[in-house]
């Protein structure tokens, strides 16, 4: 545990000067908001996304190891001596914010995001792939058709390469997985400071956005040792659409909304490369688009463009080695044709895998058959299978949708749409309307289904009351109704997990990835590993490379003799 919040705080340094140059170094060509403007948290998660981006780009030509760190540090350290005054400014916010009331929340939820993250059990996919992709990474970098060795290393993420540049097992006798906690923690403590000034703002939609990343950090509590993609994605996805709705309806004039939209949306394009998913999060970006179109901003719309694609371009050119698809396992996009691309037939089984499990079919029938059971049918299985918090969390998005339908039709009558908080809950529907039809998995698509019944109800509220009193107490209320049931399952599980691992010996250093028995596969004169009893023990870390199916080995082999030529289907 003690181990876990030194890398936190090692985290937050590294990001808060990357973000610092970062700003710095973008704001020759385009306008940044202000510190004031997006915070502490909004320069460290500037820094997130240019670390992952390097981690990615590095990944490409080399593995991320202690050349890749050794050469961040030192252009982070010229950049900081550089950039000193600005770096010194932040960092007296900082200690000020540590030594008050805020900082205290703070401290109290680093604590308890050390806590979970430094024990406990593994989430499943992490045990599949997750692990397993981190360590290929440190190793390796990228390898050429390693979707064919793993069809789930073709799920590539973003998010994957920033955990590999912070394990630092290159320097420690352990591999560390501390980003996901890191994360929970930096986004909570950001939600919890915005909620301890509620009472200072007449409106309170962005609040509920603020306490859906709370909700969000007691749900995944459990798993935070975990660096699962999916955690991950959705905080930079509630983190985006609450910055987003606080700017759209406690701004005091419009002169931030170009630099603060601008920045949300390149944030958005760039949480699509930590999951695919997230896609139809892009929709944000068409209102920064539209403001500098108006106002003939040509070299900054060009400059938002380019910087956006950039955070992106890393993402799709490990797509393209890993399994020699564009945006793996979409099918539709096919414009390459490497020896090492994975089989358009296993490709599009494992799409549909992950659609059929989605609906619950996976037990009543094949693949095949349940890809093609229509809506009618799947959903009261669907339905079924979900339990009585998923169950109201569900009917909620009804609440939802008649609540905003509503605020549309009085802001409709009073003349006060706008476009920025239209594009909100435009984005929300879109994202959750995907959702529903591709893979509803509950767990993918939880920000947006948590934002759509909490902040369209409080802005009717809004609409229909004006007194201020009134609207705290409908943010409680809210908030109970909605995710009363929700919380306080996801709190009993949280305190049972305190109960069954406060005496676990993690106070030092956290939970070591998971290990397992494995079989040496001899490949072309090269040992590669496979798990011996998959679907009972995890895919073990500490081999490398190692894959979790013994039937996808088979069915590939590598390209030459060395693993850097990489991997290819047996049948080309």
């Amino acid at each position: 545990m003690i181990v876990v919040i030194l890398s936190y705080v090692y985290i937050f340094m590294i990001c808060l000067f990357a973000g610092v140059l970062a700003r710095e170094g973008l704001s020759k060509f385009i306008p940044v908001p202000k510190t004031e403007k997006i915070g502490i948290t909004g320069i460290i998660t500037t820094g997130l996304v240019v670390l992952t981006v390097y981690a990615e780009c590095f990944s490409i030509f080399y593995k991320v190891g202690v050349l890749c760190h050794a050469v961040m540090l030192a252009v982070l350290a010229l950049g900081v001596y550089k950039c000193r005054r600005q770096v010194s400014d932040l960092l007296i916010k900082v200690r000020k914010k540590f030594f008050s009331k805020e900082g205290v929340v703070c401290l109290i939820i680093v604590l308890i995001s050390a806590f979970y993250a430094s024990r406990g059990v593994f989430h499943k996919d992490t045990g599949i792939y997750h692990a397993q992709a981190i360590r290929i990474i440190e190793e390796y970098g990228v390898i050429k058709g390693l979707g064919n060795f793993q069809l789930h290393f073709a799920y590539n993420s973003s998010y994957l390469a920033l955990c590999a540049l912070f394990t630092l097992s290159f320097i420690l006798p352990f591999a560390l997985h501390t980003m996901t906690g890191f994360i929970m923690a930096l986004f909570t403590c950001y939600a919890a400071c915005g909620l301890m000034k509620w009472t200072s703002r007449v409106g309170h939609t962005a609040d509920m956005a603020r306490l859906a990343i709370i909700i969000y950090g007691i749900t995944v509590l459990e798993y935070l040792q975990s660096p699962a993609t999916d955690y991950g994605a959705m905080y930079m996805v509630l983190y985006i659409m609450c910055a987003w709705i606080a700017q759209a309806v406690e701004k005091k004039d419009d002169a931030d909304d170009i630099p603060v939209y601008g920045y949300l949306a390149v944030l958005s394009i760039f949480t699509v490369s930590m999951k695919l998913s997230a896609a139809a999060l892009v929709v944000l970006a068409v209102v920064p688009f539209v403001l500098l179109i108006k106002k003939k901003m040509t070299k900054e719309t060009v400059a938002f463009i380019v910087i956006g694609f950039l955070s992106f371009l890393p993402y799709l050119v490990r797509n393209v080695i890993i399994s020699g698809w564009l945006l793996y396992p979409v099918e539709a996009i096919d414009f390459f044709n490497v020896i090492w691309k994975v089989p358009a037939e296993y490709m599009k089984f494992d799409a549909d895998q992950i659609k059929v499990w989605g609906r619950e079919l996976q037990n009543s029938m094949p693949v095949e058959e349940g890809i093609k059971v229509g809506i009618s049918s799947w959903l009261p299985i669907w339905w079924e299978k979900k339990r009585f918090y998923e169950k109201l969390l569900v009917m909620f998005q009804i609440v939802g949708a008649g609540a905003a339908v509503l605020n549309l039709i009085i802001r409709t009558f009073r003349k006060k749409i706008r476009a920025d908080v239209a594009i909100f809950y435009i984005t929300v529907f879109i994202n959750i309307a995907m959702w529903f039809f591709t893979a509803p998995f509950i767990r993918y698509g939880l920000a947006f289904l948590m934002l759509l019944p909490l902040c369209a109800s409080m802005d009717l509220a809004e609409n229909l009351f004006k007194g201020k009193a009134f609207l705290r107490f409908a943010m409680v209320a809210i908030a109970v109704v909605c995710f009363g049931n929700w919380t306080l399952h996801y709190l009993k599980v949280d305190k049972q997990r305190f109960v069954d691992r406060v005496k676990d010996a993690y106070y030092v250093t956290p939970i070591p990835f998971e290990d397992s028995e494995t079989d040496e596969i001899n490949m072309n004169g090269v040992i590669v590993y496979n798990t011996r009893h998959e679907d009972v023990d995890p895919n073990s870390y500490y081999y490398c490379p190692c894959s979790y199916y013994s039937d996808m080995v088979n069915r590939s082999t590598l390209i030459g003799t060395t693993l850097r030529e990489g991997f290819k289907p047996k049948s080309h």
